[in-house]
């Protein structure tokens, strides 16, 4: 994340020209794509975007930023504004999710953090906003019990003790901390009874079935060694542009599993899983099943270090494959400043793809599945260094915006450093809409007004929060307010929602493998809880179906293997999928023709 600019970093290790070789010539089988540019990226990060804003068109996305409307653009602050630590450049996360069980999603902000006094105290928040309806939003933090516990950093949401309620863990600048969902609007900080005892730094989480017993376990991605109250001197970026030390010249945290024993308590599992590993400064995490052999697989990335892949083996056991799958360095053997994580079937061939987000001058990447446990370094052939390049990449999300069939990339951005002469720190973010899984097109300044005003972003979460059958985004800037992208474009494709209700004590069934056939041909997604970085988007899967008038089958793999399948079904509709039903059920979509008024009920109980 934080590598001084210009400069080769020896940690990061020699040029491995075999494994350049194995992903160019992989890339090759990706047809269409485009070649990358000759000559470097321009930086325009503190430029106007490429393409100017328009009027709104008459159909496609539209985002607007709801915030102020909705009283959700609360600022939490992220330490010392000239950031003289590490720790004050992060942010802090966001989650999307249900917390009260009334079928739309919520919000929850995490708490800013700063040194006052020698001691680490508040800074704004945490806040958590009951949603009441398209618009109408209700703060109820203050009744919720969620307060301030430590040095914030990302939510991770899922149902850990299978009561059907989804409940919140908080990484945290040491120590972490588990909330339980009551099921009456509170929360209850169960850390110590739950035995999480971290005093890491704990950055970003993801939940899953790592061994098949139902019950979902924890991963977290742990980060440096840093005091906020002493932090080490700076060290010069360019000559009288002193800078923050970070993870080139500071010691790195293992990453920690949290295995899930059924009554309310965690054991440590990370070395009897095969998971210990020398500290790699992790950033952000996935668990899902990869390579379709119905075990969950792991996907790490790390600041400066290789990122890992940890193929499930069954049975809470890992083996991490990550050089020889192709996902551990760019396509020219070098560990890059890696970021959030996210996966897709960007190229239509039913796999899951992953995309992460780099730091400047590195590009963002995709790793297009092969389909035998290996990946192809892709991002050349897709000109995503072009497209990315200029800027610090934080969270990613990859969704299908626009409805057409094929997952679209947005991607937060802001540079780490406030005083550097050679880019902007404000940086806007981008967003690149897939083009029939051939090649990416920039269309930030095309869907939505709101873009260049978002600036210096960190934690993305993606989720329908209005429930009109379209994806809504939610983004944290840096000592700045809460951005609420609310997509009120005028819809022309067909679209589905599909949310899972698994067995207990799995009821999100995290793990499961949903395929839908519509218009001629296959999506594939699949249900998980992490991804991105700092942040917890919600685990319902969104299909954009394009011209189809119907869905002719969705099949479902559930964790525990068992398969249902569905013909003939509803387009343009909230679908919901028992594992124990015997009906799909459905609810159409609202005519979104006229909108309800935002209201300012964001302060008021």
């Amino acid at each position: 994340m934080v590598l001084p600019e210009g400069g080769w970093d020896p940690g990061r290790g020699p040029c491995r020209a075999s494994r350049m070789l194995l992903a160019l010539v992989a890339g090759l089988m990706i047809a269409g794509c485009r070649g990358e540019p000759d000559g470097p990226a321009a930086d325009r990060a503190g430029s106007a975007p490429a393409n100017p804003p328009r009027p709104r068109p008459d159909s496609g996305p539209w985002f607007v930023d709801r915030a102020p409307e909705f009283g959700l653009d609360v600022v939490p602050r992220s330490g010392d504004p000239e950031k003289r630590c590490v720790l004050d450049s992060l942010g802090v996360g966001v989650a999307v999710f249900d917390s009260d069980g009334d079928d739309d999603l919520d919000l929850y902000v995490a708490g800013g953090s700063e040194v006052r006094g020698g001691q680490v105290l508040g800074a704004g928040g945490p806040w958590l906003f009951r949603n009441d309806g398209p618009g109408r939003w209700v703060d109820v933090t203050e009744s919720s019990g969620l307060t301030h516990t430590g040095w914030a950093q990302g939510p991770a949401v899922a149902d850990y003790d299978g009561d059907g309620d989804l409940d919140l863990f908080v990484a945290q600048h040491g120590p972490d901390t588990l909330w339980q969902n009551r099921g009456d609007g509170t929360f209850a900080d169960v850390t110590a009874r739950a035995g999480i005892d971290d005093p890491a730094w704990g950055v970003s989480a993801t939940w899953g079935d790592v061994d098949g017993d139902g019950w979902v376990d924890l991963y977290v991605t742990n980060y440096l060694v840093v005091d906020p109250v002493s932090p080490p001197p700076m060290n010069d970026y360019l000559a009288g542009h002193p800078v923050f030390q970070g993870p080139a010249t500071l010691p790195g945290q293992p990453d920690r599993l949290w295995k899930n024993r059924g009554d309310g308590t965690f054991e440590d599992a990370t070395a009897t899983s095969g998971l210990s590993r020398p500290p790699n400064k992790g950033m952000s995490c996935l668990l899902a099943d990869l390579d379709d052999d119905g075990n969950v697989d792991l996907y790490v990335t790390n600041d400066t270090h290789a990122n890992e892949l940890f193929r499930g083996l069954g049975g809470g056991r890992f083996e991490e494959i990550g050089e020889a799958a192709g996902v551990a360095y760019s396509a020219y053997g070098v560990a890059e400043g890696s970021m959030a994580v996210d996966l897709a079937d960007l190229d239509g061939d039913l796999r899951p793809d992953l995309a992460i987000s780099n730091f400047r001058q590195e590009g963002s990447r995709v790793y297009a599945n092969l389909g035998d446990h290996t990946f192809a370094d892709v991002s050349g052939n897709l000109s995503l260094w072009g497209l990315t390049a200029g800027f610090v990449g934080w969270g990613l999300v990859l969704g299908d915006l626009d409805s057409d069939g094929w997952p679209d990339l947005f991607q937060a951005n802001g540079h780490v450093y406030p005083n550097v002469p050679d880019s902007r720190y404000d940086q806007p973010p981008v967003l690149l809409r897939n083009v029939g899984g051939a090649a990416f097109e920039e269309v930030t300044g095309l869907w939505g007004p709101a873009m260049e005003s978002c600036r210096s972003g960190r934690a993305v979460a993606s989720g329908d929060l209005d429930g009109d059958g379209d994806l809504d985004l939610v983004m944290t800037t840096i000592d700045g307010p809460v951005r609420v992208l609310i997509d009120e474009g005028t819809r022309s494709r067909a679209s589905a929602s599909i949310r899972l209700v698994g067995r207990r004590p799995n009821t999100e069934a995290l793990g499961a493998r949903v395929e839908v056939e519509a218009g001629g041909r296959g999506q594939v997604g699949l249900v998980r809880r992490g991804g991105s970085i700092l942040a917890a988007p919600d685990a319902g899967l969104h299909f954009g179906l394009g011209a189809a008038t119907a869905i002719d089958a969705i099949r479902v793999r559930w964790p525990d293997g068992s398969l249902d399948r569905f013909e003939d079904c509803p387009i343009d509709s909230s679908l919901t999928i028992r594992q124990d039903g015997p009906e799909l059920e459905h609810r159409p979509f609202p005519d979104r023709t006229e909108r309800p008024e935002p209201t300012t009920r964001g302060l008021l109980e």
